[in-house]
């Protein structure tokens, strides 16, 4: 049996989530694993370029990046999943558009050994 979720209780497990708007209980979603570079060029409202991915040269050239966050945050998270570490799941809507995760995925796009990612997908 597949375990459903609601956007809240996604909510309620995660502090740093930064577009919430699946965040109810009207949203639910089923967590599963796909190949990330089926995320790649979904549609994504919140992204500057209009899709899921985002490149570490496209994030470095954003006007938000004046401090290296983006960039920085990239590289963090790629040391990090070298190192071992598994990252929260990215959260998708039901045509694979980011609510959540452009970081993480720019981070596994950069790691040609990462072929799935574990993600919410709405349902």
């Amino acid at each position: 049996m597949i375990e459903k979720i609601t956007g809240k209780e996604i909510c309620s497990k995660y502090s740093d989530i930064e577009n919430d708007a699946f965040g109810t209980d009207d949203h639910v979603f089923i967590l599963t694993k796909l190949p990330k570079e089926q995320l790649y060029d979904a549609p994504c409202p919140f992204s500057s370029n209009g899709k899921n991915l985002v490149t570490l040269d496209e994030w470095a050239k954003d006007p938000e990046n004046y401090d290296d966050y983006h960039t920085d945050n990239v590289k963090q998270m790629v040391e990090y999943i070298q190192g071992g570490g598994n990252l929260p799941p990215l959260i998708v809507d039901k045509s694979h558009g980011l609510f959540d995760g452009q970081h993480r995925l720019t981070a596994y796009s950069m790691l040609p050994e990462i072929k799935e990612i574990d993600v919410y997908q709405e349902i």
